[in-house]
């Protein structure tokens, strides 16, 4: 029918009475609402809706369970009875009569297709059905709303612990202190990545610390930076931040790509059952046109093309060009990494993000959602290398600051390598409480303003702010210096005079505005 055709004909094709798909028509959007709550296939396969008498217990308890089981708790019938005779006595007070009878139990695990295998705890069967289910789902899917792999995204977050290094070394036996280290750098950060499937769409990434305004930032245009800024308490993702992301971000800056590819401005993102992660009728575009889809139930390992190297990926490049930084700079290693601040970071990270080749996501896609490119006639060989390699300098380099900063050789394949699994234990999302789970079930409750954190603490003063006339004088003789380097490239100096220019604006503006200042000042004073 969104394709121009007519209720007759559409009821007429499909064998539905005009009446019943009237009937379709006026409750789409709880039809399609109630669709999103289902837990699995089992659930699609009901003929009627049927909601809970309680929508507000009803939430909040599948809320509670989708948390727990996303952290592999297992949950029996009984443990899933208490809670919601707990969560009834918080909606409800201390007098409510609520029973979690079997019956309601039974209902409970039948509106929301959970089964007796999840509940179990049997984990590998019922993923793999799932992730194999859900390839024709995405077809169906693709095919209803005329979408091409052009228009198809995906999000994860990932942790990042962007100053560790690695804590093996080599040594010889005969080392008396080859025990002996020094206390790693724990500063935690978390990266929220998202991609299309041909990969010619990497969006800015997302980074989320747990400082409001960091030192680092100070006098410093955020728009400018090459990765966005969030914070929370924990530099954990919550739902708050992601919505505002999904809005703000994510629905501008795909408009924007699908018109340069002169596609219409439709796109679907494919997400995982993750808490932080709003309900999927609240992602939505203000049309309709950009929607979320989510992913069956722990099935990201197999499905989710962020999860099939993509991250794993940009660890590689992040740490290979961390290590260059360190190479490039003036300090040892170990003062390198108390100077290495946020926004050195930021650098670095794009860099690594951006360094991903376009064919490298494709295959990632290919890999976990086949279906997607079945209609290809031929596909291309990826012959692109992904890691980003060493050269022999570079190495002896390496191990030569390592070794100056603990007396011993030092191997730089760990330095990949090591960190990856405490990464993946590191969580990434905010757990919510009961008392916040009951919150969010209730819809009459106002939204809270999260509490800014305090301002990270920072031993050194803070830098003063230079002048724009100081920055002409730099560039001038960053221009001198470069002018004289026989293997300088053209166009650094053509970008060097076009900051230049733009300072030398800057002062004649700033010099403008303090004679109007004065002007005024002797006129009326």
């Amino acid at each position: 029918m969104r394709r121009g055709e007519s209720q007759a004909k559409v009821s007429r094709d499909n064998g539905v009475p005009e009446s019943t798909l009237r009937g379709w028509l006026k409750d789409e959007e709880k039809l399609r609402e109630f669709s999103t709550s289902l837990d699995g296939s089992e659930g699609l396969k009901r003929k009627r809706v049927k909601t809970a008498k309680d929508p507000e217990l009803d939430k909040a308890v599948f809320t509670w369970f989708v948390q727990e089981r996303q952290t592999g708790t297992p949950i029996s019938g009984p443990i899933l009875s208490a809670q919601a005779q707990k969560f009834s006595k918080e909606l409800h007070g201390e007098d409510d009569d609520f029973l979690a009878s079997r019956g309601w139990l039974h209902r409970f695990q039948k509106r929301h297709g959970i089964s007796e295998v999840k509940v179990c705890g049997e984990v590998r069967s019922a993923d793999a059905a799932a992730a194999h289910e859900f390839g024709p789902q995405l077809q169906e899917y693709i095919t209803e709303h005329q979408l091409d792999p052009e228009q198809v995204y995906n999000a994860d977050e990932t942790a990042l612990f962007f100053k560790m290094t690695s804590d093996k070394t080599l040594s010889v036996k005969t080392d008396e202190h080859k025990h002996e280290g020094y206390k790693q750098i724990k500063d935690r950060l978390t990266l929220l990545f998202c991609c299309n499937a041909t990969g010619s769409h990497k969006l800015k990434p997302l980074c989320i610390g747990k400082f409001a305004k960091p030192r680092c930032f100070h006098h410093v245009n955020m728009g400018n930076m090459p990765i966005q800024y969030n914070h929370s308490k924990n530099a954990w993702m919550t739902s708050q931040i992601f919505e505002d992301w999904f809005k703000k971000t994510f629905v501008p800056a795909v408009r924007k790509h699908l018109r340069t590819k002169k596609l219409p401005e439709r796109a679907v993102l494919l997400l995982d059952n993750c808490p932080a992660h709003p309900p999927a009728e609240t992602l939505t575009s203000a049309d309709g046109l950009i929607s979320v889809l989510y992913l069956p139930p722990n099935t990201t390992s197999k499905i989710q093309p962020l999860d099939q190297g993509i991250i794993s990926v940009f660890k590689r490049n992040y740490r290979t060009e961390l290590v260059k930084e360190m190479i490039e700079s003036s300090f040892s290693f170990v003062p390198f990494l108390k100077q290495y601040t946020l926004k050195d970071a930021f650098y670095v990270v794009s860099k690594a993000w951006t360094s991903i080749k376009d064919h490298s996501i494709a295959n990632c896609w290919k890999k976990a959602l086949p279906i997607l490119f079945q209609d290809d006639s031929q596909e291309e060989e990826d012959d692109e290398e992904v890691f980003l390699g060493f050269s022999n300098e570079e190495v002896e380099a390496a191990e030569s600051k390592l070794r100056e900063m603990l007396g011993e050789d030092s191997s730089l394949s760990d330095f990949n390598n090591n960190i990856s699994e405490l990464e993946a234990m590191c969580p990434i999302t905010e757990t919510l409480t009961d008392h916040e789970i009951i919150d969010n079930a209730r819809d009459d409750q106002p939204e809270e303003e999260p509490e800014e954190p305090e301002q990270s603490a920072d031993p050194e003063p803070p830098k003063p702010q230079l002048k724009a006339s100081d920055i002409v004088v730099r560039i001038q003789d960053c221009e001198e210096w470069l002018e004289k380097q026989s293997d300088a490239d053209p166009l650094q100096l053509i970008h060097l005079r076009n900051l230049r220019s733009f300072a030398q604006r800057k002062t004649q503006k700033s010099l403008k505005d303090k004679k109007n200042n004065r002007f005024f000042h002797v006129m009326f004073c």
